[in-house]
C-alpha cells in the first residue's frame, strides 16, 4: 500500500491557557489528499500545558503523536523545529489603570525626547549656527531672536520625524512599515529566541 503523503506547516509560537489540551491543529497547519484523515489529524492530542511559564514543543515530539495514528504516513515538515507555547495567565486588567500607564509612560518620553534634543542643539551650538547662515544669506547680523530660522526648522523637524515614523496620526502614507515597527518586531523576535533557549534548558535539567 502507498504511503499518503501529509504536509505539516508548524507554528513558530502559540498562546495557552494553563492546563489546556494542545492540538495539532493549535500548533500547525496540514495538508494530505484524505479529507477525513487531515480532519483525525488535526484533533491529534499533542500535549497537555502545563503549570509553568512557557513551554517547548518540539517537531520530533509533533511527529511521534501523528506516527501513533497511521503507521502508513510519509510526513512532511515546514517551519520551526520547536514550538514556543506562551502560558497565558488570567489576570484582570484595569482598563483605567492602563490608560494612566499609558499617559505616564508618552509624558515621560515626550520629556526625554525633549530634553535629548535641547541637549544636542546646546553641544552643536545651533543656536550660532543659525545666526551664521542667517549672515551668509542675508549679509547682515541678527538683532534679537533669530526666529525667521528658528520657526522653520522647528515645523521642518516635526514633519521630518512624522516621515521618518511613516505615520502622520493614524494614517499610513508608505506601504512599508516604520522604523519604529521594525524595531519592535526585532525585539519581540530577540524576547521569542530567548524564552525558547531558556524554556529548553529548564526542560531539559
Amino acid at each position: 500500500m502507498e504511503n499518503i503523503r501529509v504536509f505539516v506547516q508548524l507554528e513558530n509560537k502559540i498562546s495557552k491557557k494553563p492546563y489546556g489540551i494542545i492540538k495539532l491543529k493549535d500548533i500547525a497547519n496540514i495538508y494530505c489528499i484524505d479529507e477525513k484523515l487531515m480532519e483525525e489529524l488535526l484533533n491529534i492530542q499533542i500535549t497537555t500545558v502545563k503549570d509553568q511559564k512557557n513551554q517547548v514543543i518540539s517537531v520530533i515530539e509533533v511527529i511521534k503523536c501523528i506516527d501513533k495514528t497511521s503507521k502508513n504516513l510519509d510526513i512532511v515538515v515546514f517551519g520551526s523545529p520547536e514550538i514556543l507555547v506562551n502560558i497565558k495567565e488570567n489576570n484582570y486588567k484595569n482598563p483605567t489603570a492602563e490608560y494612566i500607564k499609558v499617559v505616564a509612560v508618552s509624558f515621560l518620553l515626550f520629556i526625554g525626547a525633549a530634553i535629548a534634543i535641547i541637549n544636542f542643539h546646546e553641544d552643536v551650538n545651533m543656536e550660532g549656527a543659525f545666526d551664521q547662515i542667517y549672515l551668509i544669506v542675508t549679509g547682515e547680523k541678527v538683532k534679537g531672536e533669530n526666529l525667521l530660522m528658528e520657526i522653520p526648522y522647528s515645523i521642518g523637524l516635526s514633519i521630518g520625524m512624522l516621515s521618518f515614523f511613516n505615520h502622520i496620526m493614524k494614517k499610513r502614507y508608505k506601504k512599508e512599515p516604520s522604523p519604529l515597527e521594525i524595531e519592535t518586531f526585532m525585539y519581540k523576535k530577540n524576547i521569542d529566541d530567548y524564552v525558547l533557549e531558556n524554556a529548553k534548558q529548564n526542560n531539559s535539567s
